[in-house]
């Protein structure tokens, strides 16, 4: 196709979108890459997290400009590694992964996804922690976990460690995190599906796993989890069929498991909003690339068809929240890092 074809149906596409696009000549590239490399961590699966994340490759090289590829990392850490020795431009990584590329990789919080499929610009995205126990322990909240037996996840997980972690000394006001495992007697389950059946098979009395994770095992392991009401619809839950996706006071939480039956998983207690993870890229990029790379991201949720493609959009939440900055939104994950002593550079 000739290259006036191509650039037509770029204008084409970007005024469907309701997007501005910048011609080249109007735009500034000094110093933009030639190749705009994007780390992501995929887990166990290398081949199908690419696919995954194929449409946005796509979608930035074409809209940029910029050949766009992807690489992998073993680790958050291996990613993180990459952008700070210069092998990586971008990445998306984990909320408290994020933190410490920002401390040691130049890392900067350009925009935040969230993992859904109807749009909301207004939206703030974020997750939350949950504690939970099988009706009829006798836990009803955090303070009645004096020595019973509760399983974290893993060490390095926010939602089934950290953030728990945190809200067991914040509300024991403990002065140094040793004291959680004189107050109860901890494990760690391995992952969050386990932490769940660790509860449901009376392994242990109370755990913390992360908000989708409990609707998750109902349908996974037959775990009778009140609360929730499957209402069969695709995607993440909704607040109707989880409330605890919404922020709720300890009040009507309480409500919710008052009215549970014995016996099955009920939530104690829920976490403030744990922020989502962020689009990062690294500092030292000319400004007008960042601005570009951001905008892109934000135009997603202007692309429905790409928004189900992706199975999630980009948002700056600065405006809902207040925030100094994108970067500043994870300021509470920093604070919980020096309330546990945890050493975010060893992690």
């Amino acid at each position: 196709m000739k290259k006036f074809a191509v650039l037509l149906l770029a204008v084409v596409a970007a005024a469907l979108l309701g997007l501005s696009l910048v011609s080249a000549q109007d735009v500034d590239r000094t110093g933009w890459p030639e190749t705009f490399i994007i780390g992501v961590y995929p887990g166990d699966d290398v081949a199908e997290a690419l696919a995954a994340v194929e449409p946005m490759r796509v979608y930035l090289e074409e809209t940029l400009g910029v050949r766009t590829v992807l690489i992998t990392g073993t680790s958050y850490n291996a990613v993180i590694e990459a952008m700070a020795a210069g092998r990586a431009d971008a990445m998306e990584v984990g909320p408290f992964s994020y933190v410490l590329a920002a401390d040691v990789a130049n890392a900067e919080a350009i925009a935040v996804a969230n993992y859904e499929v109807e749009v909301d610009k207004a939206e703030v995205p974020g997750y939350f922690s949950l504690q939970f126990t099988k009706k009829g322990s006798g836990i009803t909240s955090i303070a009645d976990l004096a020595d019973r037996s509760f399983a974290f996840t893993d060490p390095a997980s926010t939602s089934g460690y950290l953030v728990p972690a945190n809200d067991i000394l914040q509300a024991m006001e403990f002065t140094d995190p040793a004291q959680i495992e004189e107050f109860a007697s901890v494990s760690f389950a391995g992952n969050h599906p386990n932490a769940v059946l660790s509860v449901w098979n009376d392994t242990v009395e109370a755990g913390a796993t992360f908000d989708a994770n409990l609707p998750a095992q109902v349908e996974a392991a037959g775990v009778e989890l009140c609360g929730f009401n499957d209402m069969g619809l695709e995607g993440p839950a909704t607040a109707e069929e989880w409330p605890y996706l919404e922020s709720m006071t300890s009040e009507e939480i309480m409500a919710i498991y008052e009215a549970c039956p014995e016996g099955s998983i009920v939530v104690f207690h829920q976490s403030p909003l744990i922020p989502e993870t962020p689009f990062a890229i690294n500092a030292a990029l000319p400004q007008s690339f960042k601005d570009a790379v951001k905008a892109a991201l934000l135009a997603i949720a202007d692309n429905q068809d790409l928004v189900a493609e992706l199975e999630r959009y980009y948002v700056d939440p600065t405006v809902e929240t207040g925030a100094e900055s994108i970067d500043s939104l994870y300021d509470s994950l920093r604070d919980i890092a020096a309330n546990l002593n945890i050493d975010l550079r060893a992690r």
